[in-house]
C-alpha cells in the first residue's frame, strides 16, 4: 500500500481549485431537478410539499406549512410543538352531514385514485427516462439510486457486457435492470430499479428536522464548521442548497449529519426553557434508517454511515462490516481515475473510499478484530489535489487557509492509517503472533527486525508534517490556539496511538526467554520515552483542542495511553520503576478527570484505566533495586564442555563467571547479530522523533 503524500500546497497552503461554485460548475439545476422527481416518488403526501390538500392538518393549511405526524402522540409535530389538537376540518374532502374532527395516523397515505393523489405530478421512473440535457443529471441517478458494482465471479459473465449495445450514456438493458459502463477496464455497474422496502416506513425530512427543532439550520452550520474541514466527504455547497430547497436530500444523511453535531449545540444557552433536541430518538432513527438502506446501498449509505461511525456511542465492529461491504457493492474499493466521471465525482469516490478505509482500520484496530480491507483488493490512487475540487465554499473569507488546512489534515490522516495498517498486519495477525512464537529465544529480535520499516515510516511521516498540522504553526507549541490547529489534536493522538500500537507487540516479547537484560532496557527506555510524550500531549491539550471534533476511534487513543503505562508498570523489573508509572498513571488519570469537563468521551478513558488499575492488584510485587542487585552479584556455575586433565574420569571443570557480564556479551552478538544498521550505539530501530508536545 503507497504511503506517500500527494497532496502539495500551494504558496498559499491551499490546494489549487476552481473558482466557481459547484452548483454553477456541474449544473446543480439539472441535478436539483433530477433529485426532485426521486424524491418526491418516495416521500408520502405529507412531505411533498404545503397547499390545500387532505393530506395537511387545519393548523398548518392556515399557516401553510408542512405537515408531518409524531405518531408517539398521533399528531403532527407542530400541533404537538404548540400544544393544540390536530383536525382535518378544513380538509377539501367529500362528507355528509357534520364533519367531525379527525386525527390522523403517521403518514397516512391516500390511495393514489383520490383527488389529491391525481394532483400530484406524475413522476417517471429513472431507469426510463430519456437522455437527459446534462452530462451531470445523467451521473446523479447514480449518486441518489441504489446501485450494484458487477464482479467478476457472479453468474453474469462480465465479457458478455462488452457486446450489449449501449447508448448514448453508455448505458444497456440487461433484463429488466440497466447497466452502465463507466470505464474501458470493464467496470459496469448495475441500477436497482425496486427496492424492496416491506412495512419500512417513510420518514420525511421535516420529521427528521421536528426532532431537533428548532436548531436545524444552526446544526447544519456547525457541521460544516466544526466536523466538515477534518472529514471531507460531503459537497458543501451542493448540501446547503439541497437542504435549503428540501430537493435531492436524504433523510439519513440529516439525521447523520444532526446526530453528529448535536454535542456541539447547548439547548440551554438560549433560553432555560427552550426545548431540548430528542436524542435518542434521533439517534433510533437514523440507525434505522441506515439498516434498511444497508441492503441496496447508495452514495448517501456510505456517507451517512461513516458520519454515523464516527459517534463513539454507536460505532460498532458489527456497523463497521456493514458499511464495507456496502462500499464494495458501489465499487469504492476500485481506482476511479480513468472511470467517465467529471472530476468533482471522482474525487468524491476517492475521499469516501479512503474515509471508509481509515474506518475499518481504526475499528479493527479499537474492536481489537480483524480488518475487512486488504491490499490486494484495494486500487484506490492516493489523493491529489484535484480531489479537493469544490469540496469547501469558494465565497469564504478563510477560503485560502480552510481549503489548505481540511485537505492536509485529511490526506496525512490517511497516510498515517496506511502506517498502522501495516503495523496491524505485520504484528497483530494470528498468522504473524504465531510466526513469532516459533523463533522463541530470537523472538523480541525478529519482532525488531520487522519493526524497523514501520519505525522509519512513523518517523519521517512526522518529519514531513507542514506547519499547517503542528499543535501550533509558529512553532511555540500549544501557546496560541487558533480553530484550525485546535483541530489537528486528533491527528496528533492518531499518531501517538500508533507508536503505541506499534512497542506495546515489542515490550510483551520481553522475557527472560526472549532478551537478555541488555536488550530489555534498550526497548524499554524506547517505551518509557513515547509514554512520557504521550501522557505530556494530553496534560498540554487546552479547552478549544478538547471542544473540537474528535473521531470515535479517539477515545480509546487515550485509553491506550493508559493501557500502555499499565503495561510498563506490570512488566518493570524493579519495584522502583513500577513506582515511577504508578506515579504518571494517578497523573495521567488526573489530567483524564479535568480534560473531561471539554471532552465527555473522556469518561470511556477514565474507566477503562481505573479498571486495569483494580486488576493490578493480582500482579505479584516487584523486587527492590538493591535486592535484584545482590542477587545479579552472586556467582554462577556454568557447565563446561570435558577438557583434557589429571583429574579423575567423570569430573568436570567449573569457571565462575558473573552474570551481568554474560549478559552484556550476549547481548553485543544479539546486536551485531541484526546485521546493523537495526541497532547501534549511536541510532536503533526504537529511535523515534524527539517531539515536544
Amino acid at each position: 500500500m503507497a504511503a506517500a503524500i500527494a497532496v502539495q500546497s500551494s504558496p498559499s497552503g491551499r490546494p489549487s481549485a476552481p473558482a466557481t461554485s459547484y452548483q454553477k460548475a456541474h449544473g446543480s439545476d439539472n441535478l436539483l431537478r433530477h433529485h426532485a422527481q426521486v424524491s418526491s416518488s418516495t416521500l408520502p403526501p405529507s412531505a411533498r410539499g404545503t397547499g390545500q390538500d387532505t393530506s395537511s392538518c387545519d393548523a398548518c393549511l392556515r399557516r401553510k406549512s408542512r405537515c408531518a405526524m409524531n405518531e408517539m402522540v398521533n399528531k403532527c409535530y407542530s400541533c404537538e410543538f404548540h400544544r393544540q389538537d390536530c383536525t382535518f376540518t378544513l380538509s377539501s374532502r367529500p362528507s355528509t352531514g357534520d364533519v367531525q374532527p379527525k386525527k390522523r395516523k403517521l403518514d397516512e397515505t391516500l390511495p393514489e385514485d383520490t383527488e389529491s393523489a391525481k394532483r400530484q405530478p406524475p413522476v417517471t421512473p429513472v431507469s426510463q427516462t430519456n437522455a437527459p440535457q446534462a452530462n451531470n443529471d445523467v451521473t446523479s441517478k447514480f449518486w441518489c439510486q441504489p446501485i450494484q458494482h458487477i464482479g467478476m465471479t457472479t453468474e453474469l459473465e462480465p465479457t458478455l457486457l462488452e457486446h450489449i449495445p449501449l447508448d448514448q450514456n453508455d448505458e444497456g438493458v440487461v433484463s429488466t435492470s440497466r447497466v452502465r459502463k463507466f470505464g474501458d477496464d470493464g467496470t459496469f455497474v448495475r441500477v436497482v430499479n425496486t427496492v424492496p422496502v416491506g412495512d419500512t416506513q417513510v420518514v420525511s425530512l421535516d420529521a427528521i428536522e421536528s426532532l431537533v427543532a428548532p436548531y436545524g439550520s444552526t446544526l447544519i452550520d456547525k457541521y460544516f464548521e466544526r466536523v466538515h474541514p477534518g472529514f471531507p466527504i460531503l459537497m458543501e455547497d451542493s448540501f446547503r442548497e439541497s437542504y435549503r430547497t428540501r430537493k435531492g436530500l436524504s433523510p439519513l444523511l440529516l439525521s447523520a449529519v444532526f446526530v453528529l453535531t448535536l454535542k456541539f449545540v447547548d439547548p440551554g444557552s438560549a433560553s432555560p426553557t427552550a426545548r431540548r433536541p430528542d436524542v435518542s430518538r434521533l439517534e433510533s432513527t437514523a440507525l434505522k434508517l441506515l439498516t434498511d438502506s444497508l441492503p441496496h446501498p447508495s452514495m448517501s449509505t456510505i456517507q451517512a454511515g461513516l458520519l454515523l461511525m464516527e459517534k463513539s456511542s454507536l460505532a460498532t465492529g458489527a456497523l463497521n462490516a456493514q458499511l464495507v461491504t456496502a462500499g464494495f457493492e458501489l465499487g469504492l474499493h476500485q481506482d476511479c481515475s480513468n472511470w467517465r466521471l467529471d472530476t468533482w465525482e471522482k474525487g468524491l469516490r476517492k475521499r469516501m473510499a479512503w474515509a471508509l478505509y481509515m474506518q475499518d482500520k481504526w475499528s479493527a484496530l479499537v474492536n481489537g478484530r480483524p480488518s475487512h480491507i486488504f491490499a490486494f483488493n484495494w486500487t484506490v490512487k492516493d489523493l491529489v489535489e484535484q480531489d479537493f475540487t469544490d469540496v469547501f465554499p469558494t465565497d469564504s473569507e478563510e477560503d485560502d487557509t480552510q481549503v489548505g488546512h481540511g485537505a492536509l489534515l485529511f490526506s496525512h490522516m490517511v497516510a498515517l492509517t496506511t502506517i498502522l495498517s501495516d503495523i496491524l498486519d505485520r504484528f497483530y495477525t494470528l498468522q504473524a503472533m504465531e510466526e513469532f512464537k516459533s523463533f522463541g529465544y530470537n523472538q523480541t529480535r525478529m519482532i525488531l527486525e520487522r519493526a524497523k520499516p514501520a519505525q522509519i515510516r512513523l518517523k519521517n511521516w512526522f518529519a514531513l508534517l507542514p506547519p499547517q498540522l503542528k499543535m501550533d504553526s509558529t512553532g511555540d507549541l500549544f501557546q496560541t490556539t487558533t480553530e484550525e490547529t485546535a483541530r489537528n489534536g486528533a491527528l496528533h493522538l492518531a499518531y501517538f496511538a500508533t507508536e503505541i500500537t506499534l512497542h506495546r507487540c515489542i515490550v510483551r516479547s520481553l522475557t527472560s526467554k526472549t532478551a537478555d537484560a541488555y536488550l530489555s532496557h534498550i526497548c524499554r527506555s524506547a517505551a518509557k520515552t513515547r509514554l512520557i510524550s504521550a501522557m505530556d500531549f494530553v496534560n498540554r491539550l487546552r479547552p478549544a483542542h478538547l471542544r473540537s471534533f474528535w473521531p470515535a476511534s479517539a477515545r480509546t487513543n487515550f485509553s491506550l495511553i493508559g493501557s500502555f503505562g499499565i503495561l510498563l508498570r506490570i512488566t518493570a523489573p524493579t519495584r522502583e520503576e513500577a513506582e515511577f508509572y504508578r506515579i504518571r498513571l494517578c497523573e495521567y488519570r488526573w489530567t483524564l478527570s479535568v480534560s473531561k469537563k471539554n471532552a465527555q468521551f473522556m469518561d470511556f478513558a477514565l474507566e477503562s484505566l481505573d479498571n486495569s488499575t483494580n486488576l493490578d492488584k493480582h500482579v505479584p510485587d516487584k523486587p527492590a533495586i538493591d535486592d535484584l542487585m545482590t542477587s545479579a552479584a552472586k556467582p554462577t556455575i556454568v557447565h563446561q564442555p570435558r577438557m583434557p586433565t589429571t583429574a579423575p574420569p567423570g569430573d568436570e571443570v567449573l569457571e565462575i563467571e558473573p552474570l551481568r557480564d554474560t549478559g552484556r556479551a550476549r547481548s553485543s552478538s544479539v546486536i551485531s547479530g541484526l546485521a546493523s544498521p537495526i541497532m547501534s550505539d549511536s541510532e536503533s530501530v526504537l529511535d523515534v522523533p524527539e517531539v515536544s508536545h
